[in-house]
């Protein structure tokens, strides 16, 4: 029992048929060295992902900032009219107040350098000196 091989099927030997045929591989081939390259960059895998990331939160909290201004808005007006009575009283008032207010707080600045000095002092001083 002898098997004979398989007739091999004559290539056709009309040029323009190889020339399409080289041209569907080539384009094959491209597309699969493209497919592999995007496999392998690792980087621009991250970097899209990252972008559908970002996109699908903006997405999902854009929402939440409409709402969140809507609340804030009667607040920020509030915030407005008390900053401008406080501009205004600041303005009114009388140069003796300007100066104890001044005066008030170079002293609390005073207090609290001293304050930090001795902390420092006390925490170089050795165990046996500390008070």
């Amino acid at each position: 029992m002898t098997t004979s091989p398989p007739a091999k099927s004559d290539p056709s030997t009309d040029p323009d048929a190889l020339r399409a045929e080289i041209a569907e591989n080539r384009a094959e081939l491209g597309d699969t060295v493209d497919a592999l390259a995007a496999k392998t960059d690792l980087r621009g895998r991250a970097q899209a992902r990252l972008a559908d990331t970002r996109a699908r939160a903006r997405q999902t909290s854009a929402p939440a900032a409409v709402t969140a201004r809507a609340k804030a808005g009667p607040a920020v007006e509030k915030a407005r009219g008390y900053t401008a009575t406080a501009r205004q009283a600041a303005t009114d008032s009388s140069p003796r107040t300007r100066a104890l207010s001044g005066a008030g707080a170079v002293t609390l600045l005073v207090l609290v350098l001293v304050g930090v000095r001795r902390r420092r002092q006390a925490a170089r001083a050795p165990w046996y000196r500390r008070r």
